[in-house]
């Protein structure tokens, strides 16, 4: 049996289905983030990966909920926040510039470059996923 890190970045999409009750997707996303306190997983975001969460639920829920959203990710969640250094943002760059495909978005290939930086290889994500640096989607083992 593979041995399989313990290191997980958590996208936008995975957030907003765990914090929409109504979403289609939040018993995925509860069943996930359940597994990850379950098993002892490191959990990451990225600063993007925040804006984009509380602009979203700012915009389609509630302004208290994102605040809310907010003040629980920095005080109570044991989430690691990755801040991009002037490095990370030259690699994301230089990652855009070099990839051929056009549905490549500056915080997708962020988030592909702090996960490489800090060997994170599998993104909790609704969305699909580029495949950059060898990263994978998050599925909860059967």
């Amino acid at each position: 049996m593979a041995l399989t890190s313990k290191k997980v970045m958590i996208a936008p999409s995975a957030f907003l289905a765990f914090i929409d009750r109504a979403h289609p997707k939040h018993p995925q996303s509860a069943a996930f983030f359940r597994y990850f306190a379950q098993e002892k997983y490191q959990v990451f975001t990225g600063l993007l990966s925040i804006e984009e969460t509380y602009r979203e639920i700012y915009n389609k829920i509630s302004p208290i909920l994102a605040r809310d959203f907010i003040r629980a990710l920095i005080l109570l969640s044991n989430i690691n926040i990755l801040y991009p250094t002037e490095a990370d943002t030259k690699a994301t760059i230089k990652t855009l510039m070099n990839n051929k495909s056009t549905g490549l978005s500056f915080k997708d290939a962020q988030m592909a470059v702090l996960c490489n930086r800090h060997s994170i290889s599998q993104i909790c994500t609704f969305d699909y996923l580029h495949q950059l640096f060898g990263l994978t989607s998050f599925y909860l083992p059967i």
